[in-house]
């Protein structure tokens, strides 16, 4: 009885843990750039121990978590310093230990001209190196498809200043998700700079988290969560029925 116990437990565990992931996907649902995150399940035990040695219980656990990095709908803003990556890729940003890959693209400059993130990490180019746009307007500024970055001025010249970063990653299964919806590259992942990328400038990619889809998800991981809660409730009585049975012997 007592394995059939903690292999109820260990479900109730796994789909505590599900539920976590579905809140923190809903609670992305709208902001820019967001990848939805998955949980994979597996059982401990397979064929002949379950069957045999465990007599047919077995344990659940997550096996891992993993992102889902299709596209997510664009929105028009009008921002010229709003931009999203059409096909594969990522932009590259400077976080606190290194360089993060993120497709969230609603970037802001600061008093001094440098290219940055609504949350203040410096957007980099191709070469790694920040962006900076010096003594320039917003309106002076334009941004081609390519991530080619001009400054127009009053006589109708135009300079170019810099240049976006866009990469594409080998095996997005080598990144590890960080804060906000930045990504670290593992050391057997690999970048390729996309020499040709695609940005639609005045765009935002939005989150690719499907609501309906995630509450469809949340309701049946609590109708499990509950079911398993009834077992190890039928377990509890069970066990003081036991206890009260020995007494009277």
């Amino acid at each position: 009885m007592v394995s059939g116990k903690y292999s109820a437990l260990s479900g109730a565990v796994a789909r505590e843990q599900s539920m976590a992931n579905i809140a923190a996907n809903l609670a992305n649902v709208n902001t820019a750039g967001y990848k939805k995150a998955n949980v994979s399940f597996e059982s401990l035990l397979h064929g002949a121990k379950q069957t045999k040695e465990a007599q047919g219980i077995n344990y659940s656990r997550i096996k891992g978590n993993f992102t889902e990095f299709s596209p997510g709908p664009m929105v028009e803003t009008g921002n010229p310093l709003d931009m999203a990556i059409h096909g594969d890729g990522f932009f590259k940003v400077q976080g606190p230990n290194g360089v993060l890959y993120t497709r969230r693209g609603d970037f802001v400059l600061d008093q001094n001209g440098n290219l940055q993130t609504s949350n203040g990490m410096a957007v980099l180019d191709g070469s790694n190196g920040p962006i900076n746009i010096p003594n320039a307007t917003i309106s002076q500024i334009s941004i081609s498809s390519l991530g080619e970055i001009s400054t127009m001025g009053r006589d109708g010249s135009r300079s170019v200043v810099g240049s976006i970063g866009v990469v594409t990653i080998n095996d997005t299964s080598k990144l590890k998700r960080e804060a906000d919806t930045t990504f670290s590259l593992q050391a057997d992942g690999q970048e390729t700079i996309a020499t040709e990328p695609t940005l639609v400038i005045g765009n935002l990619e939005t989150s690719n988290v499907n609501m309906t889809e995630e509450m469809t998800m949340m309701i049946n991981s609590l109708r499990t969560f509950e079911t398993y809660h009834k077992v190890l409730k039928s377990y509890s009585d069970l066990g003081q029925k036991q206890d009260e049975l020995g007494s009277l012997a």
